[in-house]
């Protein structure tokens, strides 16, 4: 089902409780429970003299907000447990493009890849496009990952030398070979060395989680974005007219999202290193981390009554996600 904003009237993606392109929260859109709750306090009605802890100006968070960018000098504040706070590190990534023809040029490249999908991006209506800024907690993280698996070669082997044994057996019974018509079926025998083996796996990881419960359906699952070229986060580089998007989900949520998509991605990376892997057991360390914007173009392309989203990481212009 399309949701349309009541403010703009830009479409967003079903679910989203707040616009891809003004911001503001979409009316009657459902609460997500996808993720856990934020810490107590953060279900009440926003408190009316909330004010920017850095320039004194008046912050407005809609209902359900947990972060809130100052529109006059882009600090931000938190929801916590204790209150509203302000964030500590908050940065940035800097748009690469703001020229929409430059930004479709990404999906173009991407949407006319192999032979069959050659004329897909000219065979496309382009439906709706715009850029915001998107806020993400950068979560720091160190993985360890212990599994068994079952090694194949030694696999092979086992099974190899008893076909062989099998083999033999079955030409003394038959005289040789000279008649009899005595068939010979596999058997999996004992003996010989055993063919599980124990491995880890260990990563360290920025992971980004989507501060908007709304966008959710485009987190990304192995993205990086390239931090090294973060910035602190400054309003007056981003031009008149790009929606600096306020969040719904605490840093709690966030690293409690982290963790769950961490073991998915290390549990990918051991099915990927080994086949017949037996058993997974991650363990995640989470550390505080932070607030960044990055620039995120929105598009939605329509073809043969289909629609399909691409969002484009604004600053390495490449595809961070798409949704068909």
């Amino acid at each position: 089902m399309t949701v349309y904003c009541n403010s703009c009237g830009a479409q967003n993606p079903d679910g989203a409780r707040f616009c891809f392109k003004c911001g503001k929260a979409v009316e009657g859109a459902p609460s997500s429970s996808a993720t856990p709750p934020p810490p107590s306090g953060s279900g009440a009605a926003p408190p009316k003299n909330l004010v920017c802890r850095s320039c004194g100006a008046p912050l407005q968070p809609m209902s359900g907000e947990t972060i809130v960018t100052c529109e006059y000098c882009g600090s931000s504040v938190a929801l916590s447990g204790d209150g509203w706070k302000a964030i500590q590190t908050h940065t940035m990534l800097m748009p690469k493009v703001f020229d929409q023809k430059e930004a479709l040029d990404v999906c173009r490249h991407w949407m006319d890849q192999g032979l069959l999908h050659h004329h897909d991006f000219e065979e496309s209506r382009l439906v709706d496009g715009k850029l915001s800024m998107v806020p993400y907690w950068i979560v720091p993280a160190s993985a360890v990952t212990h599994y068994t698996y079952e090694d194949v070669a030694v696999e092979t082997a086992k099974i190899g030398g008893t076909i062989a044994a099998a083999a033999l057996v079955g030409g003394m019974l038959s005289g040789g070979g000279r008649g009899g018509g005595f068939v010979v079926a596999p058997m999996f025998i004992g003996g010989g060395g055993s063919s599980r083996r124990a491995a880890e796996i260990s990563g360290q990881y920025e992971y980004p989680v989507v501060a908007v419960q709304g966008l959710q359906t485009y987190q990304p699952k192995d993205y990086q974005f390239d931090l090294l070229s973060r910035i602190p986060f400054e309003k007056r580089r981003i031009p008149s007219g790009y929606p600096i998007l306020n969040g719904d989900i605490s840093e709690d949520s966030a690293k409690y999202m982290g963790r769950n998509f961490i073991v998915a991605v290390q549990g990918d990376k051991a099915h990927h290193a080994h086949r017949m892997v037996q058993s997974l057991q991650t363990e995640v360390t989470v550390q505080d981390g932070e607030l960044m914007h990055a620039p995120i173009w929105y598009f939605t392309f329509e073809k043969k009554g289909q629609q399909s989203i691409l969002l484009v990481d604004g600053n390495k212009m490449q595809i961070l996600n798409s949704v068909h």
